[in-house]
């Protein structure tokens, strides 16, 4: 009887102790948790998550736990997600975007875990924007390769951005890839892309027909004027491709060119060399009433005053 006697007292004992163990750790868990929670509240985030965490820590090594603990626990793990969302917002605004990204990603996954859609939901659509604010920075400081590596990681979160695929073609062109760069163009322009893709590529082949144009490569100069305009009509476009067709004598390209350039050219001062070569190309044509036109309208400038006179008098005898 005296030994069943000691077997319970020891079990007493034993009970007493561990309630006491409980007590005292379930005390310091809660005051963990409210340091994580007056942390928040100052939005101090760091402390916030490590005071969260450390009492997330302490309560599972606890094993079973009475109510109060089972409730804080869940807090605890409902409530990370938020503030890596938070913490990530944080650093996306001071555009830290190393430090917004591994915020964000813990809590897509701490969000997952605990089925908390909508914080993983904000945080995966925050993701690529990031990214791209990211990118943008270094297009901006001229870091072209780091600003190319980030808008291709975009696309693995949007394969189908018009935005993006434009930014890469900006990036590949200060890269001097011009393949790169007018590949980028055209998907931007086959995802929706009816403005902005379609001048980069225009201004791009303008650049080239000007280059040509200034090295007496005519034929060059009318080909990439042609293909400046497929994409975005300009007057440079039509005036390159016009002078340059005169060059080598090609009026059946000149003159539609250069009479669209006069069209759309409102602005021009000085139109009387246009009017000039459109007369005398309408005269190689053998289109004379045109070529008279053409010519009448440049006979009060004295640069040009005998040579159209002597063409509207003697030579075409315009009426």
């Amino acid at each position: 009887m005296k030994r069943i006697k000691t077997f319970f007292a020891i079990c007493v004992l034993s009970l007493i102790s561990y309630a006491s163990m409980y007590g005292q750790d379930i005390a310091s868990a809660m005051e963990t948790y409210n340091a994580g929670a007056t942390a928040l509240k100052e939005s101090n985030y760091a402390v916030a998550i490590e005071s969260f965490s450390k009492a997330l820590k302490m309560l599972e090594g606890m094993g079973e736990l009475d109510e109060q603990g089972a409730a804080t626990l869940k807090d605890c793990k409902n409530i990370l997600p938020q503030i890596y969302l938070r913490y990530g917002k944080e650093f996306a605004a001071k555009k830290d975007i190393d430090n917004a990204l591994i915020q964000l990603n813990k809590a897509v996954e701490s969000a997952k875990a605990v089925s908390l859609g909508d914080v993983e939901k904000e945080a995966n659509e925050l993701i690529p924007q990031v990214i791209l604010a990211g990118a943008d920075d270094n297009l901006n400081l001229g870091l072209f390769n780091e600003a190319l590596a980030g808008y291709n990681k975009v696309l693995t979160f949007t394969p189908n951005s018009a935005d993006v695929y434009l930014r890469i073609g900006v990036v590949q062109a200060k890269l001097n890839n011009e393949e790169g760069a007018v590949a980028a163009y055209v998907k931007a322009i086959e995802l929706g892309d009816k403005v902005d893709a379609p001048k980069q590529l225009s201004t791009m082949y303008l650049k080239k027909s000007s280059a040509a144009f200034s090295a007496k490569n005519y034929t060059e100069a009318i080909s990439m004027g042609k293909k400046a305009n497929e994409y975005l009509e300009s007057v440079q476009g039509f005036q390159l491709i016009g002078l340059s067709a005169m060059q080598i004598k090609k009026y059946d390209e000149a003159i539609p060119a250069l009479e669209a350039y006069l069209a759309g050219s409102e602005s021009i001062k000085n139109k009387t060399s246009i009017f000039y070569s459109l007369a005398m190309a309408y005269e190689a044509k053998g289109n004379n009433a045109k070529a008279c036109g053409y010519y009448k309208k440049i006979v009060t400038d004295p640069k040009f005053k005998a040579f159209a006179e002597n063409k509207i008098n003697n030579v075409l005898k315009c009426k």
